[in-house]
């Protein structure tokens, strides 16, 4: 069974991408985190397939939680999520381990698109 998990503190977000992500794969399991502290437990109790972070959570921030997933758990990828345009954090999130990123304002399909390629391509 895929498992997924979703870290943003806004709960309407995460109950979103969890709908997209429960309509196109299921059965899969999805695991959710408020914040960046959250996040890093829930990481490291569970093997996830994949893991779908906010760059700006409260806690340590969405980079530094990158760098200690990377560190802890080098082989799960990380899609970083954010509303800020590709331009401005894409590359220093790529640079620092993430398999992707994507903007909040994108389509579900995008959102789809962006996991598959990760999971079964290694990159988006």
């Amino acid at each position: 069974m895929l498992k997924i998990l979703i870290a943003d503190d806004h709960e309407f977000i995460r109950k979103g991408l969890k709908q997209i992500l429960i309509d196109e794969f299921s059965p899969v399991h999805i695991g959710e985190a408020e914040d960046t502290n959250k996040l890093l437990e829930l990481a490291s109790m569970e093997e996830w397939n994949i893991i779908i972070s906010d760059i700006s959570m409260p806690g340590k921030g969405g980079l530094e939680a990158l760098a200690i997933l990377k560190k802890q758990q080098p082989h799960i990828p990380v899609l970083m999520l954010s509303i800020y345009p590709k331009d401005q954090y894409a590359d220093n999130v790529l640079s620092a381990g993430a398999a992707g990123y994507l903007n909040k304002d994108s389509a579900p399909a995008e959102l789809v698109q962006a996991v598959k390629a990760i999971l079964y391509e290694g990159t988006l």
